[in-house]
């Protein structure tokens, strides 16, 4: 991966066979990112899993199948679970899948770009009507 920053903005590739959540997490230290959005990504993802929400836990689904990102947007806090990304992704057929994105490997790659936020504060603490770790703005 390979990434550059400034004024608070920071534009990464991610490379062929990278885990795209590794990678993240590694420009997330890399360039200390307490709170953040993650604005969008552009590429082609394999290996994927996305779920979708339905109380208590996720229903994920995996596809094997290299598929084209159509949309990739989420945030950053400072407490676990640091990312929550939405993904929709379209196969060779046009078909498009998405939901929350669980995991990944970029193929043949994938370009994101991330804001930083240093002067909001976000965590995520849990909601006990939901079940939830939900976002927290203090």
């Amino acid at each position: 991966m390979r990434c550059a920053s400034g004024a608070n903005i920071i534009v990464c590739k991610i490379e062929k066979g990278e885990q795209v959540l590794s990678a993240l997490e590694k420009a997330i230290k890399r360039y200390a990112i307490k709170s953040g959005t993650v604005l969008w990504a552009v590429g082609m993802i394999e290996k994927a899993e996305i779920g979708y929400f339905q109380g208590p836990d996720y229903k994920k689904d995996s596809y094997r199948e290299r598929m084209e990102v159509v949309s990739f947007h989420g945030s950053i806090t400072e407490n676990e679970p640091r990312l929550h990304i939405h993904i929709a992704l379209a196969n060779s057929n046009h078909v498009v899948f998405g939901g929350h994105f669980f995991s990944g490997e970029a193929n043949p790659l994938l370009e994101v770009q991330i804001q930083k936020l240093d002067l909001i504060t976000m965590r995520r603490e849990k909601n006990m009507q939901s079940g939830l770790k939900e976002l927290y703005i203090p």
